[in-house]
């Protein structure tokens, strides 16, 4: 593009918001014309943000006025209220909610416990797995970004299934840091209920199970029947998901390990690891490390992120960047934290 693209971040003051707000400045190829967020409206962003340095004013509005993309870090069904405007002022839409990843409003409605509110545009919907999706988000104006642990569970799936190797029935444990859970303060993440604890949650059925099948199935060909059960563990950022995949007859711990290498090799934020992968070595980065382990005849797959940026914000920049023919890897080139 002759001039960089012009980028407004809605939902800029959470942490999936701050990370594109950081992620979008950044850029070479964009440039951050807007942040718009209501409780700290009026503010400069760097005031309420102390770690940015960026200095824009916060808008308490959600009008795309000259924008180009729209990152929207809303809470779930406020996005689907105003994609429609959106997109007819000619934005391109990069949803980090869970308003656009189903196809089907029945689903929706069964998980969400809402009628979705634009249903019309589901099946325009793209979903933002660039390493399942890639070809579909070229011509994509609206973009569903994965959640964080469908993110790891179905890197750690997919490989296996599309290739035929495992059969159909999925386990999946999956632990995550306490800013999956976002900003807004409550009991669940207060610093006394979590540190030096983990516990499981939706054990019953997690709300991005859904989209989990609906991905699964999609890329296995049949019916996939999936257990997955999340756990929160007392760090800030961080996804290990470990999936225990049971592999059709006669498929050896070789064949299954040279699939999930094949399916990483030359993608630029896959990483096969020669052991199960920590949730440090990718923190901060878009990585995805993983690993393909072998016990008593089942595979045991582990894939570590970072929750907010391979499993949200760089996530979405990554489907932007295929979105508008930029290197792939362009303003993702982020050095990891280690210790």
């Amino acid at each position: 593009m002759s001039s960089p693209l012009r980028v407004a971040v809605a939902g800029a003051t959470g942490y999936i918001g701050m990370q594109c707000v950081s992620l979008a400045a950044a850029h070479p190829c964009m440039e951050l014309t807007r942040v718009m967020g209501r409780s700290h409206a009026g503010e400069r962003y760097c005031d309420a943000v102390p770690a940015s340095s960026v200095t824009l004013p916060i808008e308490d509005t959600l009008e795309p006025d000259s924008a180009q993309v729209i990152f929207a870090a809303l809470p779930h069904t406020v996005a689907a209220s105003h994609a429609a405007r959106w997109l007819s002022a000619g934005a391109t839409v990069i949803d980090m909610s869970a308003d656009f990843r189903l196809h089907d409003a029945a689903a929706y409605a069964v998980w969400y416990g809402i009628d979705h509110p634009a249903p019309a545009l589901l099946e325009e919907s793209v979903y933002g797995l660039v390493e399942l999706h890639r070809e579909a988000l070229r011509s994509a104006d609206l973009v569903a970004v994965p959640g964080c642990y469908p993110t790891a569970t179905l890197l750690a799936c997919a490989p296996g299934l599309r290739a035929g190797l495992v059969e159909l029935d999925v386990v999946v444990d999956a632990k995550s840091g306490v800013s999956g859970a976002g900003r807004s303060p409550g009991l669940g993440t207060h610093f006394a209920e979590v540190n030096e604890s983990v516990h499981a949650y939706g054990v019953g059925g997690h709300r991005h199970k859904s989209e989990m099948l609906e991905q699964l199935t999609a890329v296995s060909g049949g019916e996939v029947r999936l257990t997955f059960v999340p756990h929160l563990i007392p760090m800030t950022r961080g996804i290990l998901a470990t999936a225990y995949l049971r592999p059709v007859a006669g498929v050896t711990h070789a064949a299954l390990e040279a699939a999930y290498r094949d399916f990483c090799s030359g993608e630029p934020f896959l990483r096969y690891t020669p052991q199960p992968p920590a949730t440090k070595t990718v923190a901060g980065t878009n990585v995805a490390a993983v690993h393909c382990g072998w016990q008593d005849g089942m595979a045991v797959v582990t894939v570590a992120i970072d929750n907010l940026v391979k499993g949200a914000a760089g996530q979405g920049v990554q489907a932007c960047n295929v979105r508008f023919g930029f290197g792939e890897a362009t303003g993702l080139d982020l050095a990891g934290l280690w210790p």
